[in-house]
């Protein structure tokens, strides 16, 4: 199986650098041209699924990706963001001095804090786990095989944790894989072994020249 991994567009949130998890945000102009990008590059793909999170940016993201292919993505909720709870649309700035306690166990240790009001970690990499393991375990098929690239459009929580953990690599590890809006990553996956093929990409991508 090759998995297409894709960041959805740009949105508000993003331009202004405050926490967006379940709050439900359309793409902006940019977003929407982001995505189009991506859709050129992927244009050649034989996709046999698409899947995405339950949030609009994720949902457009795909649709436009897909939109000349022969699927279009069905919506799961595991993919979605983490929730932030108090914190959703607040920056780290006023947190510091708003909810002080709160912000000072989420930096003192983020893998068991919470956010005031939202998920807890544990709760977020437990149901991202339950979209990693079905990946493994129907990996059986070869990547090379035209009939099974699946594409995955998300955020960047959840596509740094899914990476990470593919890699069979700790949670924490997920910090060190940026995924970038307007671009795309590619994993093969056979028989529960996980390749990195391309991460953050920008060009066509052209499966014959890559080994």
């Amino acid at each position: 199986m090759r998995l297409f991994l894709v960041r959805h567009g740009q949105t508000e949130a993003n331009l202004r650098g405050v926490f967006c998890g379940l709050t439900d945000l359309a793409l902006t102009p940019q977003g929407v041209e982001q995505a189009g990008w991506v859709a050129g590059w992927l244009a050649d793909v034989d996709f046999s699924q698409g899947v995405s999170s339950q949030l609009l940016r994720a949902r457009h993201t795909a649709d436009i990706i897909l939109a000349g292919h022969r699927v279009s993505a069905d919506s799961d909720g595991q993919l979605n963001e983490m929730n932030f709870g108090d914190w959703e649309m607040r920056h780290h700035h006023d947190l510091q001095r708003e909810d002080p306690d709160a912000w000072a166990q989420w930096v003192a240790d983020w893998q068991l804090a919470s956010p005031t009001g939202g998920e807890s970690f544990p709760q977020f990499s437990a149901r991202v786990e339950e979209v990693i393991q079905p990946l493994l375990l129907a990996s059986g098929t070869s990547p090379q095989s035209s009939d099974n690239n699946r594409l995955l459009v998300a955020h960047q929580g959840v596509l740094s944790l899914m990476l990470a953990r593919l890699l069979a690599m700790p949670a924490a590890a997920m910090w060190h894989f940026h995924f970038d809006q307007g671009a795309y990553s590619v994993l093969e996956i056979h028989d529960g072994f996980v390749t990195l093929r391309a991460f953050n990409s920008r060009a066509v991508w052209q499966p014959a020249t890559r080994g």
